[in-house]
């Protein structure tokens, strides 16, 4: 079963719960998130691992303290219990910070659909993709260059091999129904995918290595302070 977690950014709130949720972290993610010199973006980095620590905490039974993290060689991170076959991924972006969790390879990602010059997309997408993008008008036309990107940013995070898989290795066409058809790179394992929208502004699709029907939970920042107190 795949699960997702869920929050909506409050710059307030968060600034609030900071110092708390600091607390529940390594020292060597305090220092990480203490150099960033935007506060947002070390609310949205702080918060993603605590989605995280929630989650696994409570799926699996385990306690605050055993949970050490560390990332592999392309950048994924990952949980130092193999045993207990948790696999995770956190994405954020503009007003949302999402975790996904599950008992399979997962990845997700979301972004904020701001404008963007679409002639990335010749670049990054296959020529089939490039050429359905450029088919379409007005604003569909940056909506599913977003859509697009969300999942093939799911994908590489979810093998967990990062930028070192081309995006142009494989592609996707996102049919009228919002059903994914997914063309991936010779000898990859079969994948699964979901694309779909946090909100009007931000695409977000998740990817996981057997099928699933997703368990979409949005948390409040009470609830995040009072999931807190369970952690020990």
């Amino acid at each position: 079963m795949i699960e997702v977690y869920m929050l909506r950014l409050d710059e307030r709130k968060a600034a609030a719960l900071y110092p708390v949720m600091l607390n529940y972290v390594s020292e060597s993610k305090r220092e990480a998130v203490r150099r960033y010199r935007r506060p947002i973006d070390a609310y949205r980095s702080l918060t993603g691992e605590i989605l995280a620590r929630l989650a696994i905490s409570k799926r699996w039974q385990l306690s605050n303290d055993e949970l050490s993290f560390y990332k592999n060689e392309f950048g994924k991170p990952l949980l130092h219990n193999p045993s207990i076959g948790c696999h995770f991924n956190v994405s954020h972006s503009g007003d949302w910070v999402v975790c996904a969790f599950g008992d399979c390879p997962v990845g997700i990602d979301i972004e904020r659909m701001k404008p963007q010059d679409l002639s990335i997309a010749e670049r990054f997408f296959t020529s089939d993709e490039y050429k359905m993008l450029m088919s379409l008008a007005g604003s569909r036309q940056l909506t599913y260059f977003y859509q697009l990107w969300t999942l093939k940013e799911s994908y590489i995070k979810a093998v967990g091999k990062g930028m070192s898989i081309p995006l142009d290795s494989f592609s996707f066409l996102i049919k009228e129904d919002g059903e994914v058809a997914a063309s991936l790179e010779e000898g990859a394992s079969a994948a699964y995918f979901m694309q779909t929208f946090a909100d009007d502004d931000h695409a977000m699709a998740l990817c996981a290595f057997h099928q699933m029907v997703p368990i979409f939970k949005e948390l409040d920042y009470e609830e995040l302070e009072s999931l807190l107190s369970t952690l020990h």
